[in-house]
Parts: structure tokens; C-alpha cells; sequence
């Protein structure tokens, strides 16, 4: 049987990190919007834009 290389544990945990944490924000987004709280839904649509750049930023640099 093969085991994972640490590599992989290591993007496997970065991955979850990643997409955990966008989750979270979108869901506080979500919530800001629903309660109509422009300001907060402002700074969490910023947040997660972010979140997406650098996101983007470190795929790029895998390349």
C-alpha cells in the first residue's frame, strides 16, 4: 500500500484550509445580506475577494 508523501498532506491540509475558510466567509456574507447589513456584507464581499486573489496568485505560481 502507498502512503500519502508529506507534500500531499501538506496541500491536502492547505486545500481544506482554503476552502474552509471561504465557506465560513460565505456564509457570513450570506448572513450580512439577508440582514441587510451593507456595510458588513461589504467587508466580507472584500474579504472573500481576497481570499480568491490570493488564491489565484499562489496557482499561478505553481505554474
Amino acid at each position: 500500500m502507498n502512503d500519502i508523501s508529506q507534500d500531499d498532506v501538506n496541500a491536502i491540509k492547505h486545500i481544506n484550509f482554503v476552502t474552509n475558510n471561504s465557506h465560513d466567509l460565505i456564509t457570513e456574507l450570506y448572513e450580512d445580506l439577508m440582514e441587510r447589513d451593507h456595510n458588513q456584507a461589504k467587508l466580507k464581499a472584500q474579504k472573500v475577494c481576497k481570499v480568491m486573489a490570493d488564491l489565484i496568485q499562489s496557482l499561478s505560481d505553481e505554474v
